[in-house]
């Protein structure tokens, strides 16, 4: 499928917000996403597309984070794996969905998402860490769950990731955020990954 000159003006724009949204609060595919739909993109290639095009966001973001030593490797390592893992099968069963039902899905899920996001509590965990492996184990089972709702959804996803690093794995928010972003970044390749495998992308 290829975009028309009105997809252009319509999505370009949004999809820019999108990216500028992403990087300061999180949450830029409650704009994206809707953006292809509102043009006229069929829900399978929407969602492909909006993929591919959140993994450069997600390759700069996460350089920065590294860069600026807010990762934690030990967790993340495992975690990208089992993101990768999620995410496979959450773009899996949405490749099989019914077009129909996914567009009624993502109308009653898209402003569940963003009310959540936008009207969040900041939250700051104890000091007093979880024990390693426990971490490591929650990481990862939180990361492949997370990634499956990426791979079939996705909008909010570094944002989910944030608040349970934070919430239940107790890191803090600069690591719980350089973890999230490479997370991200490994569920969002796996996902563009089969939707380019299967097609469903628009190619200008």
């Amino acid at each position: 499928m290829k975009l028309e000159l009105s997809m252009f003006l319509i999505v370009c724009p949004m999809v820019f917000l999108a990216g500028l949204v992403d990087s300061i609060a999180g949450g830029g595919g409650l704009i994206s996403l809707p953006a292809y739909i509102v043009a006229g993109v069929p829900i399978h290639f929407a969602l492909g597309t909006n993929k591919l095009s959140s993994v450069t966001g997600a390759v700069v973001s996460s350089v920065r984070y590294y860069r600026s030593r807010c990762v934690d490797l030990v967790l993340c390592l495992p975690s990208v794996a089992a993101s990768l893992a999620g995410s496979a099968l959450g773009t899996s069963l949405t490749l099989v969905a019914d077009e129909r039902y996914l567009q009624r899905l993502l109308l009653a899920v898209l402003p569940l998402t963003a009310f959540y996001i936008f009207k969040r509590k900041d939250y700051h965990p104890p000091a007093s860490p979880l024990p390693r492996s426990r971490q490591i184990l929650l990481s990862i089972l939180i990361s492949f769950v997370i990634g499956a709702y990426d791979g079939f959804f996705g909008p909010g996803t570094g944002t989910f990731l944030i608040l349970l690093y934070m919430g239940l794995i107790k890191l803090e928010p600069r690591i719980a955020s350089g973890n999230a972003k490479f997370v991200n970044l490994g569920s969002n390749v796996s996902s563009a990954f089969l939707f380019i495998f299967h097609d469903r992308l628009i190619i200008p």
